[in-house]
């Protein structure tokens, strides 16, 4: 299963898990849960290229190296944490559902059901400071 930063770089940086068809930019301004959940699907779909509900071993090594090869054309280092990660077993949907569950309450720190702006500039921080950690 993909890390929570993996998912968080995905959403607060501009990348994707499928760079080629979510939008680029990061979502602006407050991010509902029901915002959240739909742009999870999204990215389940572009990541499950044969539609079979599961994402394989084969299917999430691809949207890595999408990712991986979007952060060099930027000219930006993959973290060290995101080149580590070998997907060892396939995924279903409702299990990658469930994780996003789980990433969105835990990037929502006051629990009301919205990653408002300062909790996204509290991701955006700690997310440049492991950036700069890894570059170091």
């Amino acid at each position: 299963m993909f890390k929570p930063c993996l998912l968080a770089l995905a959403l607060f940086s501009g990348f994707t898990f499928a760079t080629d068809a979510l939008p680029s930019t990061p979502m602006m301004g407050d991010i509902t849960k029901a915002q959240f959940m739909e742009r999870a699907e999204q990215r389940f779909a572009l990541q499950d290229k044969n539609g079979d509900g599961v994402l394989s071993v084969a299917e999430k090594e691809d949207s890595l190296a999408k990712i991986e090869g979007v952060m060099k054309q930027a000219g930006k280092p993959m973290p060290e944490r995101m080149a580590q990660l070998k997907p060892r077993r396939d995924t279903t949907k409702a299990q990658f559902m469930a994780r996003q569950e789980k990433i969105f309450e835990r990037l929502d720190k006051n629990g009301d059901g919205v990653i408002g702006e300062s909790e996204r500039a509290e991701i955006k921080a700690n997310l440049e400071k492991r950036a700069m950690e890894a570059a170091q």
